[in-house]
């Protein structure tokens, strides 16, 4: 049965929600002057309890902060959870977010598993650096890449945008083969971008370039309609990384074996068609279902018609609420709701329009919605509002 609850602290909202050996926790900050390192640890301290009453491992985890304390936050984490005797040479993610409560911290997000007998969960070490985990369930292995940059921990290469953003796609690309896997097995990515609205297009062209190598798209994509095109669900978002590249990419991967009965199939719908169709290369939604739930990654949704263009420029409500009748629409058919969201990210480009979206949220019924929320550019420079979101739903066994 699927579990969700929040608790509401002195300077941040701790969500939780839970599925048999699932769990997501989304931590978003709500004091304006939070001290950033005392807070981190007393997030990470209440995190780690839940994780040790639950018996689970984080397979997923990022921060959206000012980068520059990225270095700060790690300690403070480290801190809390050595104590706890949790694992902590595992990923995180910091990404440049800018607070909707002007705070330096915007929030946190993690996914933690119970394993069940039989799975083990392992970090994916690249160069001395963990990069991902990888976990193994009814015959089939999950991976989780996160930082991806194309990059060393330095940051020292010294090359343009579209060379770097290439060197992303190529790095996961390698890490997968390493763990026996393939690009092809991506079903989601979550891609940060610096400076997104002076080079998206050219972004969209290496990953097409990219994408067409992997087997995704090629000359026969022209005879089909983009809806039948296989692609992983995206973010594609403004955010700054630690060491300065172009772009930096988590992704989340299913290998099946031929035995597996887990499903993953892509899915659109009437309001929104497939952004390939105006050269973005990903999918509305991904899928993924076993005997007992189903997971569904919804891509970064905006303002957007069923033509691929902006609708209600310069109306922050209105733009909210077409997004938001885009994913109800989108996911109904699956048998989901928007109060079935176990997990979001929330981008205003202007921080006084936050106050808007919390009177959306209420009239949509999702006030309390397990979100992080933050101040960035969205793809196009009209466009004021974006969630991305992920939703979990229990099948009827009947």
């Amino acid at each position: 049965m699927i579990q969700r609850s929040f608790e509401l602290y002195p300077t941040y909202k701790l969500y939780i929600t839970s599925l048999h050996n699932q769990l997501f926790l989304s931590v978003s900050i709500t004091e304006r002057d939070a001290d950033p390192e005392k807070t981190t640890e007393e997030i990470y301290s209440k995190i780690a309890d839940i994780l040790t009453a639950s018996s689970s491992q984080i397979i997923h985890e990022r921060c959206f902060t000012k980068v520059e304390l990225h270095q700060q936050i790690q300690k403070a984490r480290m801190r809390a959870l050595g104590k706890h005797q949790i694992q902590v040479n595992t990923p995180v993610t910091f990404v440049e977010g800018e607070s909707c409560f002007e705070n330096s911290i915007a929030g946190f997000q993690m996914r933690a598993l119970k394993p069940a007998s039989g799975t083990t969960i392992r970090t994916i070490i690249d160069d001395g650096i963990p990069k991902g985990r990888a976990w193994n369930i009814n015959g089939s292995t999950f991976y989780v890449l996160q930082s991806i940059d194309g990059g060393t921990a330095n940051g020292a290469e010294q090359s343009n945008r579209k060379v770097q953003s290439e060197a992303m796609f190529r790095q996961a690309e390698r890490l997968l083969h390493a763990q026996g896997s393939t690009y092809q097995d991506v079903v989601r990515t979550w891609i940060y971008i610096s400076d997104i609205l002076d080079w998206y297009d050219d972004f969209n062209v290496v990953r097409n370039h990219c994408y067409s190598e992997y087997g995704f798209i090629g000359n026969a994509d022209t005879q089909m309609p983009a809806e039948q095109i296989y692609l992983p669900a995206s973010t594609g978002i403004e955010g700054k990384n630690p060491f300065g590249r172009a772009a930096t990419m988590d992704l989340f991967a299913v290998h099946r074996s031929p035995t597996s009965s887990i499903k993953v199939r892509p899915i659109y719908s009437t309001k929104q068609r497939s952004p390939f169709r105006y050269g973005s290369a990903f999918s509305r939604a991904v899928v993924i279902e076993d005997a007992e739930s189903k997971l569904i990654f919804v891509s970064g949704t905006a303002s957007i018609d069923e033509d691929g263009k902006s609708v209600f420029i310069g109306d922050p409500a209105q733009q909210m609420q077409q997004t938001f009748n885009v994913v109800s629409d989108l996911i109904a058919p699956e048998g989901a709701k928007l109060q079935d969201i176990c997990e979001a990210t929330v981008f205003l480009k202007r921080r006084q329009d936050f106050s808007i979206y919390q009177k959306i949220m209420e009239q949509v019924g999702i006030s309390n919605a397990p979100s992080v929320n933050v101040v960035a550019d969205v793809c196009r420079d009209e466009l004021l509002f974006e969630i991305d979101a992920a939703f979990i739903i229990e099948k009827d066994e009947g």
